[in-house]
């Protein structure tokens, strides 16, 4: 199962919470993005700079890949022609352009000219109407995706992207894109505040085991709802299935919170309840020494492992992730930083 995944259709995703939400979700997030300006990422919208300067997100530049990708665009360019000969130039006609740059076109932008789907504008951009942008991005995401270097699953926050997903033979791409997105942002609701990069680098990396293990079990449940045709089976059935997957993260959550106290507790207990006269010092307490005094040290170990085994073992759960993700994005100074009022 794909562990990474590659956003479209545009260079830099909007920030907000569902970009958040797919840094944390993915083990690495790519954007396609031409390479004058990887290689100037200060020409970028300042938050895509900050993303791919942590390593974030990771530029994939076109030009070092479909060069070498055989009848690369032809399809795409079948698709358009067939879309042109079915309608009214009237009915593609819109006041809104889109523009590409040159690199994701490669050679087939002058053949997008020739059949009137896309104009020159200032180089390296070409315009074309957002059904042509949005279907070839779509396209070209799925293409460098299916790649053994890239190794990607397309995804994107663009509902009308999906909707040109939806009717070729990437279908499959964007119902569980859809079925992700409206399950993760359900069960992850972000609150509002500033994000703090530095703790998502930590927290993945703490948590990377975990991610798997809990991507890998909700994957499974997005691939099931896919396979629902009939709409109203396949809401009822997701519905079903965030409830479910509600209460039970809500269950770990609980558990981890009984067993966390404890933990911190037993590490300082173990190191200073040896001696109660290391506590009588620190804390100028004679009743805390004596109530130490009551457990011996062995005891105090014991309860520590035994809490440490019961924490270990809900770390194992599939679902982990879910609930550890819930305990960090609730603390004060956790993933997400909420700004005190004046």
């Amino acid at each position: 199962m794909r562990s990474k995944a590659l956003y479209f259709p545009y260079i830099s995703p909007p920030e907000g919470n569902w970009l958040y939400l797919m840094l944390l979700y993915w083990d690495q997030l790519s954007s396609i993005v031409p390479f004058e300006l990887a290689d100037s990422p200060e020409r970028l919208p300042p938050h895509m700079h900050i993303l791919m300067k942590e390593g974030l997100i990771h530029p994939v530049t076109p030009a070092k890949f479909i060069e070498d990708i055989d009848a690369f665009g032809l399809p795409f360019l079948s698709y358009v022609e067939r879309r042109i000969r079915r309608k009214t130039p009237r009915q593609h006609a819109t006041h809104s352009k889109t523009s590409i740059h040159i690199e994701k076109l490669g050679h087939i932008a002058e053949d997008l000219v020739e059949l009137g789907a896309a104009t020159p504008a200032h180089y390296p951009w070409y315009e074309m109407e957002p059904w042509v942008a949005n279907a070839f991005m779509s396209y070209l995401a799925c293409i460098l995706g299916n790649l053994p270097e890239i190794d990607s699953v397309p995804i994107t926050n663009d509902e009308s992207c999906l909707q040109t997903l939806r009717g070729g033979s990437y279908g499959r791409y964007s119902l569980l894109d859809s079925q992700r997105r409206t399950v993760l942002e359900d069960l992850f609701p972000f609150p509002k505040g500033d994000v703090d990069i530095p703790g998502i680098i930590k927290f993945k990396k703490k948590y990377g085991a975990e991610l798997t293990h809990f991507r890998n079990e909700v994957e499974e449940l997005f691939i099931d709802l896919s396979a629902i045709s009939d709409c109203y089976l396949r809401e009822e059935k997701r519905q079903m299935a965030i409830h479910k997957l509600k209460n039970e993260i809500e269950c770990i959550s609980r558990r981890l919170q009984e067993t966390w106290p404890g933990v911190e507790l037993l590490d300082v207990l173990a190191i200073m309840g040896a001696s109660g006269s290391i506590v009588t010092h620190l804390h100028g307490d004679q009743s805390l020494a004596a109530g130490l005094g009551a457990f011996s040290l062995p005891r105090l170990i014991n309860s520590y492992l035994e809490r440490r085994q019961q924490r270990n073992s809900l770390f194992n759960h599939p679902l982990a992730y879910g609930a550890l993700l819930r305990r960090q994005m609730s603390q004060p100074n956790g993933i997400v930083r909420v700004p005190r009022g004046r």
